[in-house]
């Protein structure tokens, strides 16, 4: 698939994977319309991009009103859109016990909610071109993660609601692609890595993982190349890859050395 001229709307695109996801299509010669909430970190992105291919907007993807009239304004502004990346997300670290009922609340309309807006927008466009979905999800999405009961069944939600979008949409042409990562160190450059959501964290800040973190632009060369393919799922890294089988093959050992790598995290 040839990227050049395509007109690709990403969320969360501040962040460390929103950004190597950002570069990497620029480079490809795409249009990029980078959303997300902090503002600052967008004007700095803007700021050091050369290319006068990236649009930049301020935007809450939890606001249904809002994606439809951001989208409306940047189909106006680059034209009808051929992919959306899904990238947006938040995590928390406690158990269920300590979990409160807010935060499951706001974890899910983040990362779920917020990624269902944001393709009710795109939609009709993505039909008409045949285009793509790329949703961000995890490791999480198809195996249990010690003290985070809300991050694991967003991201599961995610699974159910995209697979049904895919099979609903295949014969129209359009392509869902499900990225399963397993840790990326998405907030190495972040001068604030705390969550603008109360009880909630930033995807990437975790300290506690198994196995080493990826680097974002590792991980966004292994996206990039999937579109690229309009793969339908994809798990980037090894780990990822290996806790899928394990999960599958072995549950009890999987959630045995998943608990032991994870559970310091929130303190138990």
């Amino acid at each position: 698939m040839d990227l050049r001229s395509q007109h690709v709307i990403i969320t969360g695109a501040s962040g460390g994977i929103g950004r190597a996801l950002c570069s990497g299509l620029i480079a490809a010669g795409a249009r990029v319309s980078a959303l997300d909430i902090d503002e600052s970190a967008l004007d700095r992105m803007l700021e050091d991009d050369a290319s006068g291919r990236l649009t930049t907007r301020v935007l809450d993807i939890t606001d249904t009103s809002a994606c439809i009239e951001g989208f409306a304004a940047l189909r106006s502004k680059n034209g009808p859109i051929d992919i959306l990346i899904n990238n947006a997300g938040i995590t928390h670290f406690s158990s269920v016990a300590d979990l409160e009922c807010e935060t499951v609340a706001q974890v899910m309309a983040v990362n779920f909610q917020g990624a269902v807006n944001c393709t009710k927008a795109a939609l009709p466009d993505l039909l008409e071109r045949r285009g793509q979905v790329v949703v961000m999800s995890s490791v999480a999405g198809f195996a249990p993660l010690f003290g985070r009961a809300a991050y694991s069944a967003s991201k599961h939600a995610l699974h159910g609601f995209f697979e049904t979008l895919r099979a609903e949409t295949a014969e129209r042409g359009m392509n869902v692609l499900i990225v399963c990562p397993s840790f990326i160190a998405s907030q190495r450059d972040n001068t604030s890595p705390s969550s603008p959501y109360p009880g909630a964290s930033r995807p990437g800040g975790a300290s506690e993982t198994f196995g080493q973190a990826m680097q974002p632009e590792t991980a966004a060369r292994e996206i990039l190349q999937a579109i690229g393919r309009r793969t339908r799922d994809l798990r980037v890294g090894s780990l990822a890859k290996q806790s899928y089988w394990v999960r599958r093959l072995w549950p009890g050992l999987y959630e045995k050395i998943m608990v032991r790598s994870a559970r310091r995290e929130v303190g138990e």
